[in-house]
């Protein structure tokens, strides 16, 4: 990542505004948009634009590529949104989306796995960026996005004990380097 580029220049200011709606309105949403509805996937992008940047911002460390991957996040929510099924979270149905063309997009850059540590002192973020993309996301949707991991799962298209597992080894690796006092991540 980049010195002084902070999420705060990625999501625009515009969106401190946007609220969260229910389950229900996100549905509604949903039939909208399948119906085809412009307006009605805006407002859905506004509703989800904070948390997929955080998301992409966390998992990829690069900011160059976080609206670029929001928005084909969002293309496919446009094309794929008659497909949800009735009992699945909306919410968890999108970073589902997002979670595979994060991977996608790092493995196409050969970049899914842990960086070469470098001697200058670390942020939270470059901690983050020494662990493989697998267990970089199982951390962010637990502990930034408040996800279940039944909810995880579904998003990793993995089992409730490969997040555990994922969860265990990443805790393990951040206590393996070498962290400075103020920076206490797990």
């Amino acid at each position: 990542m980049s010195e002084g580029c902070s999420l705060g220049e990625v999501v625009p200011a515009r969106l401190s505004t946007a609220t969260r709606t229910t389950q229900g309105t996100e549905r509604e949403l949903l039939a909208t948009i399948s119906a085809g509805s412009r307006s009605a996937m805006a407002e859905l992008y506004l509703l989800h634009f904070a948390r997929l940047a955080k998301f992409f911002l966390h998992v990829t460390g690069r900011v160059d590529l976080v609206e670029e991957l929001i928005n084909d996040t969002m293309f496919d929510v446009w094309r794929e949104s008659a497909k949800i099924g009735s009992d699945t979270p909306v919410p968890a149905w999108i970073m589902g989306l997002a979670y595979s063309h994060g991977q996608m997009r790092l493995v196409a850059a050969g970049s899914t796995r842990p960086h070469v540590p470098t001697p200058a002192p670390m942020d939270q973020q470059d901690f983050l960026m020494k662990l493989p993309f697998e267990e970089r996301a199982a951390l962010h949707l637990t502990y930034a996005d408040g996800f279940s991991r039944q909810s995880i799962a579904d998003i990793m298209n993995t089992s409730c004990e490969r997040v555990d597992v994922l969860l265990a080894d990443a805790r393990h690796r951040l206590r393996q380097l070498p962290c400075p006092a103020k920076n206490t991540l797990i």
